[in-house]
């Protein structure tokens, strides 16, 4: 190739670099504009939602209604984070924007309502969507693919307004080691473009202060790896549980708006028994672990089965903020069993929950150091790593990159005798039929 031809070469791929990176500040500044006005509207709605909750919860069946409405309206073109994975990895060509509006108003509908549901699936997946219509609109031809997953980390940093998190957790959970080089500059564009521009919107990190550190010896690591093993079943846990209800809803109740409303009707009633302790995003409890207020040895796991139960029912909204609790809950138990100060553990399974239960290691460092204060990054990082090795590559999102080969080996349910429902229901399930050896 001569020097000429080289230099052309060069030049392209340069112009190629400087457009994408123009396109991730554009995508970051829109996601910033439209998930700074949806995390403003929730900051206005949860209080409410928690003032009046013994009133709001029994209206959770009609919520669940009209946001089964709104997925009918959809049609094939259902908003998911599968459809997400699939539009970052050019599986599927575009994501529209309707399927943002659904989960912009779905989600302020569920929490109007108290359901336990988290909110950064839907702040993701609007990022996502409009990511994609920009890089599909504006860029060149792979554009689309890469402006998703800015998408992705500009909806993140947004909502948590933990930027780095948010680059870091894109990044990871659509590739995960593969060839994603091009995505990295666009992503920490749109991420950061994305944190200044919700922060117009009054929104801030909610941050934790912690106390004096203790000094970190071979004791205390051996301490962080045996809470982080813990944290990583937690959020194994998690991803079985939220794969296991949707299953169980979608093979009991074949109609979508029957099978949320009977949901809908279920869940108010459990959560009105539970006081709302376990309604909604789960701060409370996260700020209850933190000030050193009773938190009981069931509260993570129940946190965890009620979110489950919740979107596997059809509520759409997201786990993050609820893993976020769960991992609390567990930290502040297992504070008093290993000996460790109990903030350190709270913030330890806040961030290590929430890795294993998405399959990152970097993003669920950053996000605890950007939340809790970097002195604790080396307690993070180890607690972190255990914690995704004993997430065994399962996670929430049933297409990210960390999932494995297991994910397609759950047990089917044994559709006609498991769940004590009507046999019409099951009209639309059918069995498989055996074949012949021979055959």
């Amino acid at each position: 190739m001569t020097e000429k031809r080289r230099g052309a070469v060069f030049l392209r791929a340069a112009l190629h670099h400087l457009w994408l990176a123009g396109l991730g500040v554009c995508v970051g500044l829109a996601a910033g504009v439209v998930c700074g006005a949806f995390g403003a509207g929730l900051n206005a709605i949860v209080p409410f939602a928690h003032e009046n909750f013994q009133n709001n919860v029994w209206f959770l069946p009609l919520a669940g209604l009209l946001t089964a409405a709104m997925f009918h309206l959809c049609g094939r073109d259902r908003p998911g984070m599968t459809a997400v994975f699939a539009a970052a990895r050019g599986e599927r060509a575009a994501l529209p924007l309707r399927g943002a509006a659904v989960q912009f108003a779905g989600t302020w509908c569920a929490h109007f309502f108290a359901a336990s549901v988290g909110r950064e699936g839907a702040a993701v997946q609007i990022g996502a969507s409009l990511g994609n219509r920009i890089g599909n609109s504006a860029g060149p031809a792979d554009a689309g693919r890469t402006m998703t997953v800015a998408g992705m980390a500009a909806g993140f940093s947004a909502l948590f307004m933990t930027p780095l998190a948010a680059l870091c957790f894109a990044l990871e959970a659509v590739y995960l080691g593969r060839a994603g080089a091009r995505a990295v500059v666009p992503c920490v564009l749109a991420s950061f473009a994305a944190f200044f521009t919700a922060g117009l919107y009054g929104l801030a990190p909610h941050t934790y202060a912690l106390g004096a550190l203790p000094a970190f010896d071979w004791l205390l690591l051996a301490k962080c790896l045996g809470m982080g093993a813990l944290f990583g079943l937690a959020g194994l846990l998690f991803s079985f549980a939220r794969r296991f209800f949707g299953r169980f809803f979608a093979v009991s109740v074949q109609n979508a708006f029957l099978r949320v409303f009977a949901g809908g009707v279920l869940l108010s009633c459990l959560l009105y028994l539970t006081g709302g302790r376990y309604a909604g995003l789960g701060t409370d409890i996260v700020d209850a672990a933190i000030s050193g207020e009773k938190i009981y040895a069931a509260d993570f796991a129940l946190k965890i089965l009620f979110t489950a139960a919740t979107l596997g029912a059809g509520f759409i909204g997201g786990e993050v903020t609820t893993m976020f609790a769960a991992g609390a809950a567990l930290g502040a138990v297992l504070a008093d069993i290993f000996g460790v100060p109990a903030e350190l553990a709270v913030c330890l399974g806040y961030a290590a929950v929430f890795g294993a239960a998405t399959g990152t290691l970097v993003a669920p460092v950053l996000l605890g150091c950007e939340i809790f204060g970097f002195a604790a990054f080396p307690f993070l990082f180890f607690a972190c790593a255990a914690a995704y090795v004993f997430g065994f590559g399962q996670t929430v999102y049933g297409k990210s990159a960390a999932n494995t080969a297991l994910a397609d080996k759950l047990p089917a349910f044994p559709r006609k005798r498991m769940c004590p429902l009507p046999r019409r229901l099951y009209g639309a399930v059918r069995m498989p039929k055996k074949r012949n050896a021979l055959s």
